[in-house]
């Protein structure tokens, strides 16, 4: 296996998750593309070799698609998923390798889920709160 970080993110990565205090899993699964899922599984491993508190765990069951996809779509690619310290589900999915700009984004929700911290202010957090019935909330990143 050829490493996908260089030293330099490495040690970036090191220092981020220096602040991460309870155990994250992500939980994958790999999907037909032999060639993307090992890709993946190579990433997601180099990530989680940085911190103890990282775990990686690959799941044979194909998972469900989002909602608002039509009977006949099926997964293409690795998905894969951020599971808390109890191992419940967060809600943070991600589809396809997150490299790029998508990696700044793998990081923070394992920094998310470790910490219990959003990132929002408390008025958002408290706007939030007020929220009665399920809501889905699907954020894409592409690179420019």
């Amino acid at each position: 296996m050829m490493a996908l970080l260089d030293s330099q993110i490495t040690a970036q990565v090191t220092e981020f998750f220096q602040g991460l205090q309870d155990p994250v899993t992500l939980q994958w699964y790999r999907g037909p593309d032999a060639d993307t899922a090992t890709t993946f599984k190579d990433l997601v491993n180099e990530v989680a070799d940085l911190s103890d508190l990282i775990m990686i765990q690959e799941g044979s069951q194909e998972p469900e698609l989002e909602p608002g996809h039509g009977g006949t779509e099926t997964v293409t690619g690795p998905i894969a998923e951020l599971l808390d310290k109890d191992g419940n589900r967060t809600g943070i999915r991600f589809v396809g390798i997150p490299s790029g700009h998508e990696f700044g984004t793998l990081l923070e929700g394992i920094k998310s889920v470790s910490t219990h911290t959003s990132g929002l202010s408390k008025a958002a957090e408290a706007s939030l709160a007020g929220i009665q019935k399920p809501v889905h909330i699907q954020v894409f990143t592409t690179p420019t």
